[in-house]
């Protein structure tokens, strides 16, 4: 059943990603992002991240053979074929060896895993050059823009939110260390300070995400819903 369900999560992440990642584009200024080449890389950033997390950690990937893991190959020849331009540089090469030795001391060897904030600054860093600093070189260079890690970085503090109860006694999280109710108001400063960064209309997200925060019990991962509706946003707007 866990499995069935981080299978599930990973799928919806996967087209999450993908739209917010094509919103981008759009962001940056490409107006024709559904007949452009940018909007073939927005769906392989889709594929490469609901990969990733659905591979963390998981035992059944891991230990099966390696006829078994064939096919998880397959999103990232895709992504490489979305990124087909860019395979001579050099710098293309290193950063994503940069972010697989990341991935690979996340919970072994170094474990970013269980330091504190390192962690949660780490994975906001991953997510921005995946999504802003290598398609800025590939020539967006309009993604080049800081406000988004703390985006990124919210996003990280509020996963620690909601495992809040599985993490305890096992490793100590940002969200452990100051308390759920006090990392609850940095990820809505974030989000907050973020949204006038960008331009949005932060006054109203801020109220929403206070009444948010108060009243209502969202189920885990919702805030992902985000990267949804921030990219549908910047799509229709």
């Amino acid at each position: 059943m866990l499995l069935k369900n981080k299978y599930w999560y990973s799928l919806l992440l996967t087209f999450s990603v993908a739209c917010y990642s094509a919103g981008l584009y759009q962001w940056s200024g490409n107006t024709a992002i559904w007949e452009h080449q940018d909007f073939i890389k927005a769906v392989s950033h889709g594929f490469i991240i609901g990969l990733i997390y659905f591979t963390i950690g998981n035992n059944h990937v891991l230990e099966s053979s390696w006829l078994h893991k064939i096919h998880f190959l397959a999103p990232v020849a895709f992504y490489l074929k979305a990124y087909q331009s860019s395979l001579p540089f050099l710098w293309f090469w290193s950063l994503l060896l940069l972010q697989f030795i990341f991935l690979v001391t996340y919970e072994w060897g170094i474990a970013w895993r269980r330091i504190p904030i390192v962690k949660n600054l780490l994975i906001a860093a991953m997510w921005f050059v995946q999504l802003n600093f290598i398609p800025a070189l590939a020539g967006a260079a309009g993604l080049l823009y800081f406000p988004f890690f703390l985006f990124y970085l919210a996003l990280s503090i509020q996963v620690d939110i909601e495992d809040i109860e599985v993490d305890s006694g096992k490793i100590k999280t940002f969200a452990s260390l100051v308390g759920r109710v006090n990392a609850g108001y940095v990820v809505l400063f974030l989000l907050t300070l973020f949204s006038f960064l960008i331009g949005l209309p932060w006054v109203w997200i801020m109220i929403v995400l206070i009444v948010i925060q108060r009243e209502i019990s969202l189920p885990k991962n919702s805030y992902d819903s985000l990267l949804f509706l921030l990219g549908l946003y910047f799509l229709l707007r």
